[in-house]
């Protein structure tokens, strides 16, 4: 039993001391990035990494469960969940094309 006790205080301490440094020092450098406006109103934020060939993309709208109101609540998740499924002018297969081109993940939340 004894020997637990020590062991247990042994990885609290080393375990404390890592969040310690996190805390305290050792700030990630600042990515460099280029942000511009298209015509349509769209805020693209670009950041190029040349060290592997992957893209990603992230779009985000400002609005979601911030923007409800009491009683009404859940549209945005209801939203994020039909805008997967095709319209009337886009089958649901149309991320096959994003999938043609490679694309491993495809994920939406709000």
């Amino acid at each position: 039993m004894k020997r637990f006790f020590v062991l247990f205080l042994l990885l609290t301490f080393a375990m404390s001391t890592n969040a310690v440094h996190a805390q305290n020092g050792d700030r990630l450098p600042p990515i460099k990035y280029t942000e511009y406006k298209l015509k349509n109103g769209l805020r693209v934020i670009m950041h190029q990494d040349k060290s592997t060939p992957i893209v990603g993309v992230n779009v985000w709208y400002h609005v979601g469960s911030k923007n409800e109101t009491a009683g009404r609540t859940g549209f945005a998740h209801l939203f994020e969940h039909l805008m997967f499924q095709g319209s009337k002018n886009y089958d649901s297969d149309y991320l096959k094309v994003v999938d043609e081109l490679g694309a491993s993940t495809l994920n939406g939340s709000t």
